[in-house]
């Protein structure tokens, strides 16, 4: 269990004061997304740590939630922020009608449900991660957008109302996967699928590529996950015409969405002696980049490893080993 690993989830279907059309993925897509981040085999993380909200939990005409109902989503943690560090990873996973301010390129919002023609209502989701990621509240930000991103001269994105504290600034330091279903100006599509369910054809997409992309040294990443979705939506968007999705990722030092075993994985037999039961192990791969870190529960542990060469080692030690898989079905550290 991720029990470091939180998500902010929103879907909004209706918006029937405003003469946008109502849509039919979001709420679908917000829901499918939370039960990957549920899953033990996906996201593995814990149910209290995902906050959620949808335009189903009300009445259909009720022109809800506002805004204020969204951004409440996210005050714990700019409160906590304001001190330092929340955890290891945020996922924000926002559906449903979206712009993109007229002055600034990267600045992407979410309409509220009570939005109107005179008085655009909405929350200025890309602002609230800037902050988050400038005071590095979380070591990893994942936000997935999928909404339009069309830009009316007449609507700008409001700055959030959040404390305006500038003496620290972490951003260099958080590692980041940023997708969004269009680019700048561009309209998201949405379709009925084979299995009768409206979803957003990016939500569809991305959500198969973290159920089937292939795994490299046991993990898929960013950049893994980042070529499986554009490689492959276009089969996901049918006869529907759509734009490609724009993904930007740290690419220095990419995330890990989890572990995988792959089809010509090897068992390797690792043994520690002296084992003395508070033992942290880290794995490299031959370019001595880590590919993961866990506590030893026990003296003796299997690794399910590809083909190539490895280092692993007993964190703060100098007891480490290098090892070449499959010549090497055990080895001692």
């Amino acid at each position: 269990m991720k029990n470091e690993h939180h998500a902010i989830v929103i879907g909004i279907n209706h918006y029937p004061v405003s003469g946008l059309s109502a849509l039919k993925g979001p709420v679908n897509d917000a829901e499918d997304f939370s039960a990957w981040l549920r899953d033990p085999q996906g996201g593995n993380v814990p149910q209290a740590h995902i906050h959620s909200i949808l335009s189903s939990d009300f009445a259909q005409d009720a022109a809800l939630p506002f805004p204020n109902q969204v951004e409440t989503l996210f005050e714990p943690f700019i409160t906590k922020g304001v001190q330092g560090r929340c955890g290891e990873r945020l996922y924000i996973f926002v559906a449903g009608h979206g712009f993109g301010d007229p002055g600034d390129m990267g600045t992407t919002a979410l309409y509220a449900a009570n939005a109107q023609k005179m008085f655009p209502w909405h929350v200025a989701i890309t602002d609230y991660v800037d902050w988050l990621r400038r005071h590095a509240v979380f070591d990893e930000i994942v936000l997935l957008m999928d909404c339009c991103r069309t830009v009316n001269s007449y609507h700008e994105v409001k700055e959030p109302q959040y404390p305006t504290t500038k003496e620290r600034t972490g951003a260099d330091q958080v590692r980041f996967f940023f997708a969004f279903a269009v680019g700048r100006g561009r309209v998201a599509r949405e379709r009925r699928f084979e299995d009768g369910r409206d979803s957003g054809i990016f939500t569809r997409t991305l959500l198969y590529a973290l159920q089937t992309a292939r795994s490299q040294q046991g993990k898929v990443t960013g950049q893994q996950l980042k070529d499986q979705i554009h490689n492959s939506i276009a089969a996901f968007a049918g006869e529907a015409r759509i734009e490609p999705p724009v993904i930007r990722l740290d690419s220095y030092r990419d995330i890990t969405f989890l572990y995988r075993k792959s089809a010509q994985a090897v068992p390797v037999r690792v043994v520690l002696e002296p084992y003395g039961g508070a033992e942290t192990l880290v794995l490299s791969d031959g370019n001595f980049q880590k590919i993961r870190e866990e506590k030893a529960n026990s003296s003796t542990l299997t690794l399910e490893l590809e083909p190539g060469l490895y280092k692993i080692a007993v964190k703060n030690t100098d007891r480490q080993q290098i090892f070449e898989v499959p010549n090497h079905a055990g080895i001692i550290v």
